[in-house]
């Protein structure tokens, strides 16, 4: 009888649970079926969001795809666009002028303070401005076959050897900086080259014959290295005297300009003494330029008398 009785209580009990258990289920079902439905609506929702937002996304892609008409295109053919000037964020005073070319940004240049001004009141052109800031890139490129071909300097010998290498040795002074390395004949030859023409190199507007001879025309004792050279107006050639140093030793130059005075000495160096007394490819006007421009035009220049004051 206890045992029916237990069994009843333990029937009475599980009936209420099993009550709120299906209620649960119940109610979590709906739950489900209410956020299934929700999410249908949102996918749904953003599907028509999309096709709506569809075809104006495409006129901006293909606005941005579109491009820019260029503002200048060069001798070989590149375009040239985003061509501006612009200040500096550190320092007002300070402008840069920068492009792109075919695309490709160009490093920005500082400009003169002149080209500024022009800039400003609209004188400039974008030509004008590519052509001081980035001339190599306005220059007509060398093929391949010229550029191979051109290894003969001015006075017939060729170059057996030139290439551009950047410095590793990091214990020499020009470490880290671009160098052109060149040999001819027994002569081997290196120097740091210059920002304009490691763009030259780089940009493939100059031949190995024309690098060469810029940068080592004085060490090879070519009279084309000379020419630059002039020897400042109203000297004459017998005013140049080149002599020997007692003290020194050394081959040196100056000028003897008469009652305007006369210029110190200066030494020649091992290779223009050379190019002036052997290679005879360098002349005493050249060499007086190259040496005395400065001292000369300071001795010619017209002497500012000093006001006499007399004291009353």
């Amino acid at each position: 009888m206890a045992n029916k009785k237990k069994q009843e209580e333990v029937k009475q009990e599980s009936a209420p649970q099993k009550q709120q258990e299906a209620a649960s289920e119940k109610k979590t079902a709906t739950k489900k079926k209410s956020e299934e439905t929700k999410d249908e609506k949102t996918e749904s929702q953003k599907s028509e969001a999309k096709k709506a937002e569809k075809p104006a996304d495409k006129k901006e892609q293909q606005a941005e795809k579109t491009p820019r008409e260029p503002q200048l295109v060069t001798v070989n053919g590149e375009k040239v666009t985003h061509a501006h000037a612009f200040q500096s964020n550190k320092d007002e005073n300070t402008w840069y002028f920068t492009a792109k070319l075919d695309g490709k940004q160009l490093r920005p240049m500082k400009m003169h303070v002149d080209d500024v001004a022009a800039y400003q009141k609209k004188e400039s052109s974008v030509e004008q401005l590519m052509k001081t800031y980035y001339p190599s890139k306005m220059e007509p490129k060398v093929s391949r076959e010229q550029y191979q071909a051109e290894n003969k300097l001015s006075d017939g010998r060729m170059i057996d050897k030139m290439n551009v290498y950047k410095e590793k040795d990091e214990t020499k002074q020009d470490a880290g900086k671009y160098k052109l390395y060149a040999v001819v004949g027994d002569q081997k030859m290196s120097t740091t080259l210059s920002f304009k023409d490691l763009n030259s190199f780089f940009d493939r507007v100059t031949t190995p014959a024309q690098l060469v001879e810029k940068n080592f025309g004085e060490k090879l004792h070519l009279a084309s290295a000379y020419e630059k050279y002039k020897m400042p107006e109203g000297v004459k050639p017998e005013n140049i005297r080149i002599a020997k140093d007692k003290q020194t030793d050394k081959w040196t130059i100056s000028a003897d300009l008469g009652a305007k005075g006369k210029t110190e000495k200066k030494p020649l160096s091992y290779d223009d003494g050379y190019s002036f007394f052997t290679a005879k490819t360098a002349t005493r006007e050249q060499l007086a330029g190259k040496y005395l421009t400065n001292d000369i035009k300071s001795l010619m220049a017209p002497k500012q008398e000093k006001a006499v004051s007399m004291k009353v």
